[in-house]
């Protein structure tokens, strides 16, 4: 129990002071092994950080981060939204559907929730001013139709969430893609609720031949997910192959299709790539020590004795106040290193299914990236639209409260999460 507390409260120490979470996470694991553990060498520490990110699945995340930030570079979300637009803008609400849909579509290809925002967020507002929504339900549908990215597949923490806990990736993206589906009929939902009540005028009809244009403009890039996914499920490639494939594919349409880029300009993207890759590779392997010695001073087996008499509901309500409060001050990435090792067991001894628990972790992150102080998509927002901090904050709120009633129904009501991976199971 000694090593328990001295890992959590120099952590804490650690970050509170200001220290990259990284390291917060290495050094206490390192000087536990020094001061409490006999027997063990310290070259065990580099030997369980490197095994941490030694994986041949793991290498598909740098791969979709490339992938997600090639296609941030290009055309290939104007064109989703293109395409859109023409399918549904002419409905009650259209416009708001059109960016949940098209974040939706973006997410499939890109996995990445932020790249969705600074990607597709200046031609979202264009469209939802021009169609008279205000600006502060723009900016919270934006943000949130943005996060919703992060649950399909191949969403990046869905990745790192496999990698941590050993769970199918297969299985967390078929969850994945069930989840944000509903969460996106969700968001639709709302914003033609909030057409409806604003009185937002109907533009336009629907054309065919705009909706046949859009199409054929649009066919190169609606091809991405079907190759990533398809691929997957149809058991031709691994998660890690799709991705490599992905990659080379929007590399092939983005520079010699629609040359939205030089091919000379993949290197300054593949630098920025690597920057974020690196970021969250070192927390993998970092994490990696940290619950390696966690294990070994038996914190995972204490919280498993102090959550036996605990109901499952009120586990799942404690778990998912953990992961909201830490991400208001740190992102989710790192939410997940040091958070998932510790929980995964109690949730194993509950029978919960993992791949669900993983979704349920990555739409807390996704929350969090759009909750104050720290969330992310807040200052992105902030950015992107030039706005204050402060109106970042009352764009997003009704858009949180939307989004954790989402979160309590997929929670307590996993029929609902699950629909898609038991449909599959009834045709089987």
């Amino acid at each position: 129990m000694t090593t328990g507390v001295f890992l959590v409260m120099m952590m804490i120490a650690l970050l509170f002071i200001g220290f990259p979470v990284f390291v917060a996470l290495a050094m206490p694991a390192a000087l536990a092994i020094h001061l409490f553990i006999t027997g063990v060498e310290p070259t065990i520490v580099v030997q369980r950080m490197i095994s941490g990110v030694n994986s041949f699945t793991l290498l598909s995340l740098p791969l979709f981060v490339l992938l997600a930030d090639i296609i941030a570079r290009g055309v290939m979300g104007e064109k989703i939204i293109n395409l859109t637009k023409e399918m549904v803008g002419h409905l009650k609400g259209g416009i708001a559907i059109t960016v949940v849909l098209a974040s939706l579509v973006f997410g499939a290809i890109s996995g990445s929730g932020t790249a969705s925002m600074l990607a597709l967020g200046s031609v979202f507002l264009v469209a939802l001013r021009q169609s008279n929504y205000d600006d502060i339900f723009s900016y919270g549908l934006i943000s949130t139709s943005s996060s919703l990215s992060s649950l399909i597949p191949p969403g990046v923490a869905m990745i790192l969430y496999a990698t941590i806990t050993g769970t199918s990736v297969q299985d967390v993206f078929l969850v994945g893609l069930s989840m944000g589906i509903v969460f996106g009929v969700i968001l639709a939902a709302y914003g033609v609720f909030y057409a409806v009540k604003n009185k937002i005028p109907v533009t336009g009809k629907f054309n065919l031949k705009a909706f046949l244009k859009s199409l054929k403009e649009g066919f190169w890039t609606i091809i991405a997910p079907v190759l990533i996914l398809g691929g997957i499920y149809g058991g031709f490639v691994t998660p890690t192959e799709a991705a490599a494939l992905a990659v080379v594919y929007a590399l092939i349409i983005e520079v010699f299709v629609y040359r939205s880029f030089k091919l000379k300009e993949i290197f300054s993207i593949a630098i920025e790539s690597a920057k974020t890759s690196t970021m969250i590779l070192v927390l993998i392997s970092a994490g990696t020590i940290m619950s390696w010695v966690m294990t070994i001073a038996q914190i995972p087996q204490t919280v498993g004795q102090l959550l036996l008499n605990v109901p499952d509901s009120m586990v799942l309500l404690i778990i998912t106040l953990v992961f909201i409060t830490l991400g208001m001050f740190i992102d989710g990435f790192s939410a997940m290193v040091i958070m998932v090792p510790i929980l995964f067991p109690v949730i194993q001894r509950m029978g919960m299914d993992p791949a669900l628990f993983g979704l349920l972790i990555v739409l807390n992150t996704a929350i969090g990236t759009n909750t104050p102080p720290f969330g992310i998509h807040i200052f992105a927002g902030v950015s992107k639209f030039n706005v204050s901090y402060i109106t970042m904050v009352r764009a997003l709120m009704p858009f949180v409260i939307l989004s954790l009633i989402s979160l309590l129904i997929f929670t307590y009501m996993p029929g609902v999460a699950l629909w898609l991976p038991n449909l599959l199971k009834f045709f089987s």
